[in-house]
């Protein structure tokens, strides 16, 4: 009989009992099933701590899991960092070096050491690099040369240290050398005492691609001219490695910065799921640091589009760095299509995915690669599916073709450096690089380039 059927209390409380006595039954044969067989309730499964997964040598990395909270971490990488060297570095500005990518000036050392680096054109169809420093000093950079408008604005966005050997001098907004000083950024002149004393020249190199400078001495040098820190920097939003899924997946690009495929203006990005960071190639091979003899790899790369003019017969070249433009973010063996956005001079530069949120990195080194409108970028889903790197031929060793500036002499005041020479100690490159790294691209491949992506061609550049 069922309860509500029931037209007395007695009968009603009888329906009631016989229906919770078949629920006891129920309840009984659930945990029977969810028993091992002998009537023992199944251990249930214990949580587990949370942490940043590792990624796949296969695959990009993923996971659902949450991120360790990071208590203390680079201000320019996001880097975790102990107690110890947070509090060391905390104090610090952070350092920004003007480094050599001519044919002459390779291999380079320090960009292995830096937190960021950016790479954008100077005159002469080439490009430079700055690389910056927070977390570590570099034990050698090198060659230092001379300073250009666009990095200026870098730097003073950063509020860093700025080393550099002379610069542009001009009577237009090219006027590197008048910049700094108008802009009050924290000038680190080769040339100009007392930080003239942290460089010198390596006696393996034609000059002027031979000056070098150590970290501890630029912020020795730093210190002396009363630059202080700590930094106001705003960091970028960082995250844990994975959680791009939904991005497409990219195992090489390619940028091209005359958009001719010369062989001095073609640079190849390869990723490597080992390591989860991007190898770096060009000038016919793999990148290396000149002190390890390692390849350099970055965990995320940016490649930042920007109208740019040549300004003068000298071929100084101005970039359109305010306002916003495109850019495409890689990371996670993925790419992010995204826009860049900066308000004025010290404004952060800050990129933002289709959704308008802030795009977050990998935590670890980025390097900026800052591109003209007739600069090219190709993509491919597969390693196999850029074309192999232009034919390359060293220059010969020689005389520079430019006048190289003197060093002034040592201050007598100034402390000698650690190793008491001028002439730093020089490692010999190992013929293998470091664990994790996949070897050269091959250097066959199909007559057409299979890309999932090529951003068209516009002016040839000045």
């Amino acid at each position: 009989m069922d309860w509500w059927r029931a037209r007395t209390w007695q009968e009603q409380g009888a329906a009631l009992l016989a229906v919770a006595a078949a629920l006891v039954a129920t309840a009984a044969a659930l945990v029977f099933l969810l028993s091992d067989g002998d009537g023992t309730r199944a251990a249930e499964p214990q949580p587990t701590a949370a942490a940043e997964p590792s990624p796949s040598p296969s695959a990009s990395p993923s996971s659902t899991a949450a991120p360790t909270p990071v208590r203390f971490a680079g201000i320019l990488d996001g880097t975790p960092m102990s107690e110890v060297e947070w509090e060391a570095r905390r104090g610090l500005l952070p350092l920004a070096v003007m480094i050599d990518n001519s044919p002459q000036a390779l291999p380079q050392a320090g960009l292995a050491q830096a937190d960021v680096v950016y790479e954008a054109f100077v005159e002469g169809g080439i490009t430079r690099f700055m690389a910056v420093f927070w977390r570590q000093d570099p034990p050698l950079v090198a060659p230092v040369r001379s300073a250009r408008t666009p990095f200026v604005v870098w730097a003073s966005e950063l509020g860093a240290l700025y080393a550099h050997a002379g610069g542009a001098e001009t009577a237009n907004d090219a006027n590197a050398i008048g910049q700094i000083y108008e802009w009050g950024v924290f000038d680190l002149e080769a040339f100009a005492p007392p930080a003239s004393d942290a460089f010198f020249r390596m006696d393996d190199r034609e000059a002027p691609h031979n000056l070098a400078a150590k970290g501890t001495d630029l912020r020795a040098a730093a210190g002396e001219l009363g630059y202080q820190g700590p930094s106001t920097l705003q960091p970028w939003p960082f995250k844990a490695d994975g959680g791009t899924g939904r991005y497409p997946t990219v195992a090489a690009f390619e940028v091209d910065f005359s958009g001719r495929r010369d062989a001095e203006s073609v640079i190849q990005w390869y990723w490597d799921g080992i390591t989860a960071s991007w190898l770096r190639f060009q000038d016919g091979g793999p990148a290396r640091d000149a002190e390890t003899g390692r390849q350099l790899s970055f965990r995320n790369v940016v490649v930042m589009r920007a109208p740019h003019d040549v300004v003068d017969d000298a071929g100084h070249v101005l970039y359109e760095q305010f306002g916003q433009g495109e850019a495409t973010v890689f990371l996670d063996g993925r790419a992010i299509s995204a826009t860049w956005r900066k308000k004025d001079r010290t404004d952060r530069t800050r990129f933002y995915d289709a959704d308008g949120q802030e795009v977050a990195f990998n935590r670890g080194p980025i390097f900026i690669e800052v591109v003209g409108p007739e600069s090219l970028l190709f993509t491919a889903a597969t390693p196999d599916g850029l074309e192999a790197l232009p034919p390359y031929e060293p220059p010969p060793p020689g005389p520079a073709d430019e006048p190289t500036p003197t060093l002034p002499p040592p201050s007598p005041t100034r402390k000698p450096s650690p190793t008491g020479t001028r002439t730093p100690a020089r490692t010999a490159s190992p013929a293998t690089p470091g664990p994790g790294v996949t070897p050269t691209p091959p250097t066959t491949v199909a007559p057409t380039k299979p890309v999932a992506t090529k951003t068209p061609a516009s002016a040839t550049p000045r």
